[in-house]
């Protein structure tokens, strides 16, 4: 068992390589204003500040820091982590992000053998790369738990790392209704208006990071073959990333920049969902994205690319509709067909609305405070 402080609480560092925006960071700004149990003291940890670069303030609170570190590769949060351990008596370090893993894993085996190690599988850009499969096989045993948000996940650990599957936790993520606290189901846009026409434009959604990986670019292809069929209708993308310039200037060459607006990191989102009728995730791969439960939270029906791990979060015909994954015709053609078919529209919207019932921030934290108090 972990290590229990002399408030009676077991200690949590939450650690998460950066701030800003994206589904880790949700997950960690929900968790500050909720807890987990009142047993289990949490501290939150950002390796590095960036939430200048979108111009988010940062969170003040007495258990919430960010590094001083100026620069990704600095050694600076490596030495305040190891204060903070001592100065809080840390006896779980709750890792979150490919640096966060690898610094906790160094953390272990150089100047705290005894503590507690969670690596969070949340999924990134390189997590099923060559190097990193064989870093966690390597160490696999090092660590007193994993968790991952999708079966998908989970296969990737026992097969290519040779972990336990005793030692994985699947742990879905989570809707918070704190987010969506600006709009509500009845309130957003037009949600029942698929075959309506009229007068107002139809509006296609997307909401997330704005890099290759997002495939927002296979959405905004689909737009000239969708554009000679629906007509009246609009796309709003809300969020921010390395690739919003390239989209910007695709957008241009496609002459589409009277139908496509880019409306940045909108916080809460709510405020963006509450004008589509319509959310579409294009992703060349995901992991559990949060954008997904809040969709359908917010009644829209989801069209999305048939990617791991969309393809295991969404049911098609049920939960959403699927399009091949980096095939912008297709999800043209999807697209128009939710669009013509008003019933398939409000059958995967009910769908989703029940998906979303089953995600919620107190199931989460449930999951999370028997795995801390497992320990």
């Amino acid at each position: 068992m972990a290590q229990i402080d002399a408030a009676g609480e077991k200690r949590v560092l939450y650690l998460v390589d950066k701030s800003g925006f994206g589904g880790v960071q949700t997950i960690a700004y929900t968790l500050m204003r909720h807890g987990v149990d009142e047993r289990i003291g949490m501290d939150f940890f950002f390796l590095r500040n960036i939430n200048d670069r979108f111009g988010m303030e940062d969170i003040r609170g007495p258990n919430v820091f960010y590094s001083r570190a100026t620069h990704r590769y600095s050694l600076r949060p490596f030495v305040e982590i190891l204060r903070f351990i001592r100065e809080k008596n840390v006896s779980i370090l709750h890792l979150n992000g490919n640096k966060s893993i690898i610094l906790g894993l160094v953390i272990k085996k150089l100047f705290h053998p005894t503590i507690k190690i969670i690596a969070h599988e949340h999924g990134g850009v390189f997590d099923y790369s060559r190097w990193y499969a064989a870093f966690l096989k390597s160490f696999r045993n090092s660590f007193d738990l994993f968790i991952t948000i999708s079966n998908y996940r989970k296969h990737f650990l026992v097969e290519r790392c040779l972990v336990a599957p005793s030692a994985i936790r699947v742990i879905d993520n989570f809707v918070d209704p704190a987010r969506l606290a600006t709009a509500s189901a009845s309130a957003c846009g037009h949600t029942d208006r698929c075959g309506s026409g009229g007068d107002k434009p139809f509006v296609i959604g997307y909401v997330g990071g704005l890099s290759r990986i997002k495939g927002c670019d296979v959405l905004v292809r689909a737009l000239p073959p969708l554009r000679e069929r629906l007509g009246n209708f609009r796309v709003m993308i809300a969020g921010d990333g390395p690739a919003r310039a390239e989209l910007e200037e695709l957008v241009a060459a496609l002459g589409l920049g009277d139908i496509v607006s880019f409306l940045g990191f909108v916080d809460p989102p709510g405020i963006a969902y509450a004008q589509f009728d319509m959310m579409v995730i294009p992703s060349r791969s995901e992991e559990g994205p949060i954008c997904l439960y809040e969709a359908w939270m917010m009644g829209l029906p989801v069209v999305a690319s048939n990617a791991p791990v969309l393809n295991e979060r969404i049911r098609d015909g049920e939960t959403g509709i699927l399009f091949q994954s980096d095939e912008p015709c297709d999800l043209a053609e999807k697209i128009y067909s939710v669009y013509r078919n008003p019933d398939v529209a409000a059958h995967i919207r009910a769908g989703g609305s029940c998906e979303a019932a089953r995600h919620t921030v107190e199931r989460y934290r449930g999951d999370l405070r028997d795995v801390y108090l497992s320990l």
